[in-house]
């Protein structure tokens, strides 16, 4: 009887041990190492360039530039067709493409006109009757335009330079008045830069601002921003992006959507 109990002991016991650890290949398969399931490990955290920049890492398009590369590949198709009524703002879309190059007028009468990111409704059209994806509007630089007048920073940059002005739009200087104060010179001249700098050289040049201070650059999410600002910002919807190397007689606009001074 002891022995038929000790006997069962055992058998439950040992039914409940460990089972004995199979060793796992690590044989490596052309450059990639075989995992513990038998498969090759082809994961590779680090950036890649490939010839073909679409399988490139760091090339890789956002997801607003990969939305609008889809829309201009379908000829504009993409669209919703809610957006029908927004044919005219489209077509209007066109000077902005053209306003990469300032025709020879100055940074001053360049901004004067310059046409900024369209903006589309999103959640806020609900309540209107419109479509998210409804032109509300272009974001311009009439209030960079008025203070760089009133403020007699205008006059600092009606000279030859050149000059590389990274013009806020209405309402980054709008968000400035609410949080910060009044617009001053200083606020302005933080957005003024000797030379004409490209946005593809932002990242290698000289940034002091036209008072003396150095602006702070930094690549992060595939982009680059200059005081946290994004440089050629991109837009959701058919509409024209953040204007930048709009070339003028004196100098280089790049808009942004943030002010310097934030």
């Amino acid at each position: 009887m002891k022995l038929a109990l000790s006997f069962a002991l055992i058998s439950g016991v040992a039914a409940f041990a460990p089972s004995a650890q199979i060793a796992r290949s690590t044989t490596t398969l052309g450059q990639h190492k075989l995992g513990s399931g038998g498969m090759a490990d082809t994961r590779d955290p680090n950036t890649y360039v490939d010839s073909d920049p679409r399988k490139s890492i760091s090339a890789a398009p956002s997801f607003e530039e990969y939305l609008k590369q889809r829309a201009a590949a379908s000829g504009g198709a993409a669209a919703p067709a809610a957006a029908a009524p927004a044919a005219a703002p489209v077509a209007a879309a066109a000077p902005a493409a053209a306003a990469s190059t300032g025709g020879g007028a100055t940074i001053l009468g360049t901004l004067e006109t310059l046409q900024g990111p369209g903006q589309v409704w999103g959640a806020d059209g609900i309540a209107v009757g419109k479509e998210e994806s409804d032109l509300k509007g272009y974001e311009n630089f009439g209030k960079f335009f008025a203070a760089l007048q009133s403020t007699g920073v205008a006059n600092e940059i009606s000279g030859p330079g050149p000059f590389t002005v990274f013009a806020p739009t209405d309402p980054a200087l709008e968000s400035y008045e609410l949080l910060r104060g009044p617009i001053t010179a200083d606020v302005l001249k933080l957005h003024i830069v000797k030379g004409n700098i490209a946005s593809s050289a932002v990242s290698s040049a000289d940034l002091t601002s036209l008072g003396g201070v150095p602006l702070k650059y930094r690549y992060a999410v595939r982009k680059n921003f200059v005081n946290d600002a994004i440089i050629g910002e991109k837009t959701f919807g058919p509409y024209a992006d953040y204007p930048i190397d709009v070339q003028c007689g004196n100098g280089v606009i790049h808009a942004v959507g943030l002010c310097f001074a934030m």
